[in-house]
């Protein structure tokens, strides 16, 4: 299944890629993100982080690998450990005031019943999937155009 939603937000690009993709700042706007916390000491393509992730009634720890870190046009990263996969993409586009912000996500089932709903229901999955990812970059755009610290 794959998903995408975009947003403008009234910041500069670089200003948006470097809030977007420090890891600490993802409770703050990606749903279900209680805690996250870089594993390697670097940040660019093969970082990896721990997500405290709860969906649910069940909390677990993903391992993220970042695959794309093209500052400031592109981030993107997979889960390498836990229990449902996904790949996300955050595409960046400079713009007149600020950034567009395209979120795209792709993802496969966790189980012999979800690859069925996906396959009746997957059209309604979908159309879930996107509602969350552009809830996931208005509190993103919030964030960023609400810290003062960001503003010039």
């Amino acid at each position: 299944m794959k998903a995408k939603a975009s947003i403008f937000i009234h910041r500069p690009i670089q200003e948006v890629f470097d809030y977007l993709t420090d890891v600490s700042n993802l409770p703050a706007w990606m749903t279900g993100v209680d805690g996250a916390r870089l594993i390697d000491p670097h940040v660019g393509s093969g970082a990896r982080y721990i997500l405290s992730y709860t969906g649910g009634w069940r909390s677990n720890d993903l391992e993220v690998v970042v695959t794309e870190y093209r500052p400031p046009a592109e981030f993107a990263s997979t889960v390498t450990r836990g229990p449902f996969a996904f790949e996300g993409t955050t595409l960046l586009a400079e713009g007149e005031g600020g950034t567009e912000v395209t979120n795209i996500i792709e993802a496969g089932p966790d189980s012999l019943a979800s690859r069925i709903a996906s396959l009746v229901l997957g059209w309604l999955l979908r159309g879930s999937v996107r509602r969350r990812l552009l809830r996931e970059l208005e509190a993103l755009q919030h964030s960023i155009e609400g810290d003062a610290s960001l503003k010039t």
